[in-house]
């Protein structure tokens, strides 16, 4: 993955993440990033980053159906 990939999925699950914040609050997100092993969206391994993404993606989907 480049650099730049990383940053998309980094912004891209920061926008999830604050959209999920703002309406339910932060524990959800907090739970996702805990599965894991990060505490904050910069600690997300990249390797990982698709996958957080799927999944805050997929909560903040639900929340505006």
């Amino acid at each position: 993955m480049t650099n730049n990939e990383i940053q998309d999925y980094r912004i891209s699950c920061q926008d999830s993440a604050d959209f999920i914040s703002s309406e339910i609050g932060s524990e959800t997100v907090k739970f996702v990033l805990a599965k894991y092993g990060a505490d904050s969206i910069e600690s997300i391994s990249p390797s990982d980053l698709p996958e957080v993404f799927s999944e805050l993606y997929a909560i903040e989907a639900d929340l505006k159906n």
